[in-house]
């Protein structure tokens, strides 16, 4: 998996069921994404990756009191978004509702792939910090 750059590993995602996967910057800002199929248009997009920061964000607030967000699913009339805080990132992902989200959350919290986006991290100028074990 080493010597891979972060646009390859996020297109590897894509294995785990998902139609659309991308990474959110702490400013709600798309750094990678890959895709197979996205039916928004990239000002929608924009918006939506703003509003699941702005989501984790303030799910963050709690975290003392109830513990950390492991990941946050919502289910759309045909979709499944699910959205994975690795800090300061969140790998968001799109899928058919139907699809199992959980290999691919497993996945985004293994130690593996916490290492390729804080190596690759750098080409962003952006440091990732801690992941939850």
């Amino acid at each position: 998996m080493e010597g891979k750059d972060l646009t390859y590993h996020v297109s590897s995602l894509l294995k785990y069921g998902v139609n659309y996967v991308g990474v959110i910057n702490a400013q709600g800002r798309m750094i990678e994404h890959a895709s197979k199929t996205l039916y928004l248009s990239p000002e929608k997009l924009e918006i939506l990756c703003m509003g699941i920061r702005l989501q984790h964000s303030m799910h963050a607030d709690f975290d003392e009191d109830l513990g950390t967000v492991s990941h946050i699913v919502t289910e759309r009339g045909r979709s499944k978004f699910i959205s994975v805080p690795v800090s300061p990132y969140v790998i968001f992902a799109i899928a058919s509702k139907g699809a199992d989200h959980r290999p691919f959350v497993q996945k985004i919290n293994s130690r593996q792939f916490y290492n390729v986006l804080k190596n690759q991290s750098d080409q962003y100028n952006l440091v990732a910090i801690g992941i939850q074990t």
